[in-house]
């Protein structure tokens, strides 16, 4: 099996990549910092490939000349970046490049994976949502928007592509600790409500993806304590909106900021 990850340098990528090339399948790992690709290829091995790729830029060139070299099995959406702040003092550009980054690249990955996918008759593709495109808490409109749109497309595609072998797999993660500080507890203060809501791994998350995929699942919801979000959605926005900072308290979203300082993430 051939798998392609994006946004694999780190974090939920990372595990993603070891979890499938310790089963046997041959792995290309796609993200913009090339020594994070390096070094994570160095340990995996032989069956392992990278590549330098910034997926919000001219995204479907290079699936496309890796169906030609290798067919893809398993396509995996993980990029993606988040910036927080109030809406009304953002800047547009952090906006454009996060719908871009999180909404417009997977769909234009997925564009360019599925002919061959569809060709073969078999094949899975993944799209990395979030709990936030459920219940975005004040603060995550950008983000919250382009991953419920990129969830809508995903849940869309998988019933439209039911009866052709190809499978469409919709994750919404939560919080996830990727070893590094905690965006809620960084953004909205170490004892608020959210700074204390439950926390899975980046580890975890893998091996649930993984048999979500052999399971031909259409959605995983992770920790699973989240799941009470897709199916009570309305209820969840109440409760979330109560616990989260009032719009007027939060800081501007600014443009990227440089390492260590915030509001700034990114998993590409």
């Amino acid at each position: 099996m051939h798998a392609v990850i994006t946004g694999a340098s780190s974090g939920i990528g990372a595990a993603l990549a070891r979890h499938l090339h310790r089963s046997g399948a041959q792995v290309t790992l796609v993200a913009r910092r090339q020594a994070h690709l390096e070094a994570l290829s160095h340990e995996l091995g032989e069956g392992c490939r990278w590549a330098v790729h910034d997926v919000s830029q001219e995204p479907s060139a290079w699936v496309e000349e890796l169906e030609r070299t290798e067919p893809i099995d398993l396509f995996i959406n993980n990029a993606g970046i988040q910036a927080l702040g109030a809406f009304a003092t953002s800047a547009p550009e952090v906006g454009r490049r996060i719908l871009e980054t999180d909404l417009w690249a997977p769909i234009a990955l997925a564009r360019a994976v599925l002919p061959g996918m569809l060709a073969r008759k078999s094949g899975t593709l993944v799209q990395m949502a979030s709990v936030a495109a459920l219940i975005g808490p004040a603060g995550m409109a950008w983000y919250a928007g382009a991953k419920a749109g990129l969830a809508a497309f995903s849940e869309t595609l998988h019933v439209e592509l039911r009866e052709t072998g190809v499978h469409v797999l919709t994750v919404y993660p939560g919080p996830i600790d990727n070893g590094a500080p905690q965006e809620a507890s960084t953004f909205y203060g170490e004892s608020s409500v959210a700074a204390r809501i439950p926390i899975g791994s980046a580890d975890d998350l893998a091996r649930e993806i993984l048999r979500s995929v052999r399971k031909r699942r259409a959605r995983l919801v992770y920790p699973r304590v989240y799941a009470a979000a897709y199916w009570l959605t309305p209820a969840a926005r109440w409760l979330v909106g109560r616990a989260t900072p009032r719009f007027a308290v939060l800081p501007p979203a600014g443009p990227p900021a440089p390492p260590g300082r915030l509001p700034w993430w990114s998993n590409k």
